[in-house]
């Protein structure tokens, strides 16, 4: 008759140890994957929001998404045609100045309002966000979040849901649109303050995994203090990197933040940090043609 012989605890030891090591190695390799993947779809959804942003420019003289909003340097909404109270047309869609309280994430809104694209399509799947529950249908909704058009306040489930998680409704940061040619020209240009596809550059960033320094407004999304310098990577990907649309209508992932238009000395652009000034002053604008900065 056959006996089982008892496994002793020094083979026990080395099967644990075995197992360990395999785990040590697979969970790393399983973990980077995912993350590689998430890259991967991340940039999918800002190659398909380019082709969105370059139709809506083409049906637009050029145009970018710009909903006729200025920042605070702006001060009287200008002449120019464009710049109107209430516009439904080139080269935006919101109203004046409603729209300023929304933020820069309203003029990515025109591309949803008006078919070019879908909340989905602005949500990288690296973060805890969700696509927007706004109706677009509704010419009063400005923006990715779920307000009340009479309030301007959360609604019940969008409030519950930002209470909830700190994410959002929008994973990307667009060029910012707030300027217009009544600013200053000792500030900004005026032929500057909105994106165009005949006047700059096809190597400027217009849009890029969320701004690291900025977070959209009604979110308690963490943030890189402006005091720890201005090479700081979007947190979407944990600070690796970020997925970066350019004019041009392509997508690069990079693992530095200048990687911007080409500058006359040669250098890349801070595509997260403006020309002059702070990237958490709300009232600043690109300073240049070559200037992106992206945010919320």
């Amino acid at each position: 008759m056959r006996s089982c012989r008892a496994v002793t605890l020094t083979e026990m030891l080395v099967v644990v140890a075995g197992i360990s090591c395999l785990t040590a190695v697979a969970v790393p390799a399983v973990v980077g994957a995912k993350d590689a993947a998430h890259v991967a779809v991340c940039g999918s959804n800002l190659h398909h929001l380019g082709a969105a942003l370059l139709l809506y420019a083409e049906d637009h003289d050029g145009f970018l998404p710009d909903s006729g909003a200025a920042s605070a340097l702006g001060g009287p909404l200008p002449q120019d045609g464009f710049h109107t109270p209430g516009r439904w047309d080139s080269p935006g869609t919101a109203a004046w100045p409603d729209v300023r309280d929304v933020g820069n994430q309203a003029n990515l809104w025109i591309l949803v309002r008006q078919g070019y694209a879908v909340p989905g399509l602005f949500i990288c799947p690296a973060t805890a966000d969700k696509p927007s529950l706004n109706d677009s249908a509704d010419a009063r909704v400005m923006g990715f979040y779920a307000l009340d058009p009479e309030t301007a306040a959360a609604t019940p489930d969008e409030s519950a849901f930002l209470k909830r998680v700190a994410a959002g409704r929008c994973s990307y940061s667009y060029q910012n649109q707030f300027a217009h040619p009544a600013v200053d020209e000792a500030v900004v240009a005026p032929a500057n303050a909105t994106t165009r596809q005949c006047v700059h550059p096809p190597d400027l960033a217009i849009a890029a995994d969320r701004n690291p320094y900025a977070r959209p407004r009604l979110t308690r999304q963490p943030i890189v203090p402006v005091a720890d310098g201005p090479l700081a990577n979007s947190l979407n990907h944990g600070g690796r990197g970020q997925n970066v649309l350019y004019l041009g209508g392509h997508v690069e992932w990079h693992e530095s933040p200048l990687c911007g238009a080409a500058k006359p000395d040669g250098s890349r652009d801070n595509i997260y940090w403006p020309d002059a000034g702070q990237p958490d002053d709300a009232t600043n604008v690109p300073r240049a043609i070559t200037d992106s900065y992206l945010v919320p």
